[in-house]
């Protein structure tokens, strides 16, 4: 008892977990994948993998090298972003999540928040303005995580990037909304800050409750697209964004996640 008094709670709740086998760890779950599919042989479960996550967007076009907006010589100083903010969100940074491809420890970006707060402002901004995204900060470690059985009908894979690319991105998707959310559906309930699939549901039930007290019938179509997100067309992404008035510059720093049309 006195030792769980100066242990970290965090670290014996997970060994609780483990134990009492409410957890099991990555490396043990692809191990028994790999049983299950591959006679035990980690490579060729690797390749299975592989083959089926690039079929997912395997037949979506390349995005058009047209579709990137020209290069401007003037960044707009609302599009410049603040040291003190850069270093608010490195302090921020939860050190209990693995770093993504790039190694960086997330304990040295928080605790050397004041110290590396500049040189990374200066990169942000740097990337911002040319329209640049350093190829590391493109890369993600992958990690398959299996939902059903068989293999093949349902594996979720859980992207982690750097964690510097996610608190640059973190700033170009503030300010996407902030120009897009006045023109978006009051019915938006995904991917929205402050509504979940609870508020769908809420908002779905007083409908039809309301429907039926009046006597009316209601019909109802669910649709579920597979893989949906990874099969949006990143060219009509560009039009539609467009088409709401996102500005150029925040346009053609997300078309260089692409490697057709932006050079490196």
């Amino acid at each position: 008892m006195d030792g769980l008094r100066v242990g970290n709670p965090r670290n014996w709740w997970h060994s609780v977990k483990l134990i009492t086998g409410q957890k099991t760890k990555s490396t043990q779950t692809l191990r028994g994948l790999a049983n299950l599919h591959g006679d035990g042989n980690m490579k060729e479960l690797a390749t299975r993998i592989n083959v089926f996550f690039h079929q997912v967007s395997a037949g979506l076009n390349p995005l058009d090298d047209t579709a990137t907006p020209v290069l401007s010589d003037v960044c707009p100083s609302e599009f410049t972003i603040d040291l003190a903010e850069v270093e608010r969100k490195m302090s921020e940074i939860d050190i209990h999540k693995a770093p993504g491809p790039d190694g960086l420890p997330n304990w040295i970006l928080r605790d050397f928040s004041a110290q590396l707060a500049e040189p990374v402002c200066a990169i942000f901004n740097a990337s911002i303005r040319e329209g640049f995204i350093p190829p590391r900060w493109k890369g993600a470690n992958i990690i398959p995580v299996p939902k059903v059985r068989p293999l093949e009908s349902d594996l979720r894979p859980i992207s982690l990037t750097a964690t510097l690319a996610k608190l640059l991105e973190s700033f170009i998707g503030q300010w996407i909304l902030e120009r897009v959310n006045n023109k978006l559906d009051a019915r938006q309930y995904g991917a929205l800050k402050g509504r979940s699939t609870t508020h769908a549901l809420v908002d779905m039930m007083h409908h039809w409750h309301s429907s039926i007290d009046k006597g009316q019938s209601v019909h109802t179509v669910f649709i579920d697209f597979a893989k949906a997100f990874d099969s949006v067309d990143h060219n009509i992404v560009v039009t539609k964004m467009r088409a709401l008035d996102v500005p150029d510059i925040i346009i053609r720093w997300l078309c260089s996640f692409s490697d057709i049309g932006v050079s490196e």
